[in-house]
């Protein structure tokens, strides 16, 4: 009777260690099917998540279907942040909550996946517009030097007039700077930087001059694309 009641004491043991295992194995698939599905900080099923505002509609890994760009609100574990679902999982960055980006357009460099530019609007005027890019686990925004790629746009003073452009280098930079030396009349000096992206990677070229001493009265006629602050009329994809 007692050789009994130690085989069924063992049994009951087993058993437990059993169901211990098994618990621990389930929770740690059940974490790691939470991690991925993953947005920054936040759970993919979190109320801000779900509620995210589409900004627009770009085909990141060039595959041929448009992904969703979704932007989430201030506040929270994963404020604002932009982020799109891409197979299984998700990309997904932090974006400055002010301004705050109120819309976005997809440029298509002709070099596989889509490029997301966002606009933010200053509430004093002016706007700033970020381009981002995809790679299969993250969404990075096109960076020279730890500044955004493309310079702030003021909506009171013509102090830097500059247009971008898709070409078969790259991202094209066309801009117009104070002329040197200093004339008796207001003049600009036209310049041109080609940047190429690899991956998330941008790299800035040699920067070329294209035009000298324009007068500033002439420069809109000259060269309009500048002035208006033109961005991707060539390759924007939406």
């Amino acid at each position: 009777m007692k050789r009994a009641l130690m085989v069924a004491v063992l049994l009951v043991l087993a058993g437990c260690g059993s169901a211990e295992k098994s618990d621990d194995g389930s929770k740690a698939r059940s974490d790691q099917e939470k991690g991925s599905a993953m947005v920054g900080d936040c759970s993919a099923t979190s109320d801000q998540v779900t509620s995210a505002k589409t900004l627009v509609s770009a085909d990141l890994d060039g595959d041929g279907t448009p992904e969703a760009v979704k932007l989430t609100t201030p506040g929270g574990d994963c404020s604002t942040t932009l982020f799109a679902k891409l197979g299984e999982g998700y990309v997904a960055t932090a974006v400055p909550t002010e301004p705050p980006a109120t819309g976005a357009f997809a440029v298509d460099p002709g070099t596989g996946g889509q490029l997301v530019v966002t606009r933010a609007d200053h509430p004093r005027g002016g706007y700033q517009l970020r381009i981002y890019v995809a790679s299969a686990d993250e969404l990075t925004e096109l960076k020279v030097d730890g500044q955004p790629l493309l310079p702030f746009v003021a909506s009171d003073v013509q102090e830097h007039p500059w247009s971008i452009d898709c070409s078969a280098d790259g991202l094209v930079f066309t801009e117009a700077v104070a002329h040197e030396p200093i004339g008796v009349v207001p003049a600009w000096d036209v310049k041109q930087t080609t940047y190429t992206v690899d991956g998330t990677t941008v790299t800035k070229g040699a920067t070329k001059e294209i035009a000298d001493n324009v007068l500033a009265q002439d420069l809109e006629a000259k060269y309009p694309a500048l002035v208006e602050h033109s961005a991707f009329e060539s390759c924007r994809a939406s």
